[in-house]
């Protein structure tokens, strides 16, 4: 009897240690990644700081952003920016008073889902100027920037609006000749021409000054140099002093480069009897002051 339930035991173990076959199979997986458009944020025009411009030349400002992108910074392919004066609005026509258009943008190298966009645009020096008492002082300046990936879809964003200062500024020719005189004579008229020309972005008139002429310690009053706005009897021109006296001339504010503005100023000298001979230099100077 022992015998028989041994050998039960061992076939029901045996049995229970066949496993049937089992066979795999692989199952494809499919997913479409969608494009998304970047996003444009923290849009800076000149640092939030009032823009200043330089004389006669133009000033590089600087609008920086930030561009994000889910699909990866890699994505994002490029950027351009438009600075205008604000209530034009970012599409407006292209003009180097008030809007300057299609700027290019230098992208950093992508950092994570980001890429950090410089612009820089090259402001004229006749910008329309939006500071107290500028004729824009109820508008200011704006910095728009869009940003495109590889499948051409876009973003964008602009700035805090920021003010553009008034640039009061003048280049007058460099000198005044006024000729060989005999001591007691000079000239009738004020006949000499300096041309003065606005090379900032307002309109001006000036205010004149001057210094005596010397020759080694011998000196001309600067009062002997009369001037006047046209041609005018030497008697009648206004008598150069050391202090500086306003002028009305005609100098509106330029809207082009160079400068459309400009105006003559009129010259004439009378030398006193008795000066001695000898090689008389001065300085006079005109500057710019509001309209």
């Amino acid at each position: 009897m022992k015998k028989v339930l041994a050998i039960i035991t061992i076939v029901s173990v045996f049995q229970a240690l066949i496993v049937p076959g089992v066979l795999a199979d692989v199952a494809t997986t499919t997913v479409q990644v969608a494009n998304v458009a970047p996003t444009v944020s923290g849009v800076v025009l000149n640092g939030g700081n009032p823009i200043a411009l330089t004389e006669n030349t133009t000033t590089s400002v600087l609008c920086t952003g930030t561009i994000t992108d889910n699909n990866g910074g890699a994505d994002i392919t490029s950027a351009t920016a438009t600075v205008y004066r604000t209530s034009l609005g970012y599409n407006c026509l292209a003009d180097d008073n008030n809007c300057y258009q299609n700027i290019s943008c230098t992208l950093s190298a992508p950092d994570g889902n980001n890429r950090y966009a410089t612009c820089t645009a090259e402001i004229w020096f006749h910008a329309e100027p939006t500071d107290t008492g500028s004729p824009w002082a109820t508008d200011d300046w704006t910095c728009y920037i869009l940003a495109s990936d590889a499948q051409n879809a876009t973003g964008s964003a602009t700035s805090t609006a920021v003010e553009l200062n008034t640039l009061r500024a003048l280049d007058l020719t460099p000198s005044i000749n006024y000729g060989t005189y005999a001591p007691g004579t000079g000239d009738a008229s004020t006949t000499h021409e300096t041309t003065a020309t606005t090379t900032g972005n307002s309109a001006i008139d000036v205010e004149v000054s001057g210094t005596n002429m010397t020759s080694g310690a011998n000196s001309i009053p600067v009062s002997q140099q009369h001037y006047a706005t046209s041609t005018v009897a030497y008697s009648s021109g206004y008598v150069l002093s050391g202090t500086p006296t306003p002028l009305e001339v005609d100098l509106p504010k330029p809207t082009t480069h160079p400068s459309n503005s400009t105006d003559i100023i009129y010259w004439g000298i009378q030398i006193p009897a008795g000066t001695p001979v000898g090689t008389y230099t001065g300085q006079n100077t005109v500057g710019a002051i509001a309209d």
